[in-house]
């Protein structure tokens, strides 16, 4: 899952427990910028949002529906089908926007930004720079359109030091696309049961 599905699984999840919802929306951020065992240098429910994080990417990356998506991926993709389906992903949610969430998704993506921004001078430099790039360009409520999903796996493309597809993988994922909503509108949803099971008895301090 990409940012859109982070903060949407953090704002849900927030909705259903009671759990710091700013918290755990900054952790949708900082999941992906803060390495290592959590040691308390971060505020107690920023670092829940990172737990939260770092659990939605582990049962996503070993779910067997996501190792469907993979295998019918080329073979010289799959060393990155993990980045390609994160940001799929983002665009399934977002084509399927109004069936599970009540807000438009501009709203949401904005209310997102807010939360997140009041706190980016506390953040890693390259998390700060993400969420200010994110905002200004409204990213996260354009995922619906595919040459913006293009534009996004080129930009990742671009951080990588080593040769990659990422750039050039657009066409071959959009034939694959239908295969791909159809298996993330099943692990959605199991997605967000098992959060809500897991996270359900957590406290903010």
């Amino acid at each position: 899952m990409n940012y859109l599905a982070h903060f949407h699984l953090a704002h849900q999840l927030a909705s259903r427990t009671g759990l710091d919802q700013q918290g755990l929306l900054i952790g949708g951020l900082l999941g992906d910028f803060v390495k290592g065992p959590l040691q308390g240098n971060y505020p107690a429910a920023w670092e829940i949002g990172i737990r939260l994080h770092r659990r939605i990417d582990a049962l996503t990356d070993s779910h067997a529906l996501v190792s469907n998506c993979l295998a019918i991926l080329p073979t010289d993709y799959r060393r990155y089908g993990g980045i390609m389906l994160d940001v799929c992903f983002d665009h399934c949610l977002s084509l399927r926007w109004n069936e599970l969430h009540a807000s438009p998704i501009k709203s949401f993506t904005q209310d997102c930004y807010q939360h997140v921004l009041l706190n980016k001078g506390d953040y890693p430099r390259a998390a700060a720079r993400q969420i200010h790039f994110l905002a200004e360009y409204d990213v996260l409520s354009k995922m619906d359109s595919w040459d913006n999903i293009e534009a996004m796996l080129a930009r990742i493309a671009k951080r990588i030091p080593r040769e990659n597809p990422l750039s050039y993988c657009g066409a071959e994922l959009a034939l694959r696309l239908p295969f791909i909503e159809q298996q993330f509108l099943s692990l959605y949803p199991a997605l967000q049961e098992q959060l809500f099971e897991e996270f359900s008895s957590v406290s903010t301090p």
